[in-house]
């Protein structure tokens, strides 16, 4: 059964937008849990270079190797299923040499982004060193989605938070 994917028109222009700006960019996109939040990004990466990764309560190491197969996939990328990342900032390192010569741009998704916070609550502050170092430095587009409206608040969005800005 197929479901119809209705509104978000304004939405979506706004990602389009972004999209097509060269160099890094950052989205968080949060909300109450079961108002399409998921459904807008899957519509937006539609045809487009992306890694799309839905983060659980799983501990850091299942969700990295996870992770890492999702990217292998994205990439076409088989030969990174021999490599074994010990954290997240090695895996983006390596995601970082694979696409920072490219011009294309590469969505990278990680969707309850809150539940990888509730697994390792350094999280926030190992992303900032993923954007500062690796990210910014591509035409890669970041977006960080989540469910939990007081984290995303608290840990991407607040002044004080390592993502800010």
């Amino acid at each position: 059964m197929s479901i119809k994917f209705s509104g978000r028109k304004s939405e979506l222009r706004f990602l389009e937008e972004e999209y097509k700006k060269e160099g890094f960019s950052f989205i968080p996109i949060y909300g109450r849990r079961r108002v399409g939040k998921t459904e807008l990004i899957k519509q937006f990466i539609k045809n487009k270079k992306a890694i799309y990764y839905l983060a659980d309560k799983s501990n850091e190491n299942i969700q990295i190797e996870s992770l890492k197969n999702i990217v292998s996939e994205s990439l076409d990328d088989y030969f990174i299923k021999d490599i074994v990342f010990n954290d997240f900032e090695a895996l983006f390192r390596y995601i970082y040499e694979k696409i920072k010569k490219s011009k294309d741009k590469l969505v990278i998704v990680i969707d309850e982004f809150p539940y990888l916070i509730d697994v390792n609550n350094s999280i926030p502050y190992i992303f900032q060193r993923i954007v500062d170092l690796y990210l910014s430095e591509t035409n890669a587009f970041l977006i960080l989605c989540g469910s939990s409206v007081s984290m995303i608040e608290r840990h991407v969005l607040s002044y004080k938070a390592p993502l800010y800005g």
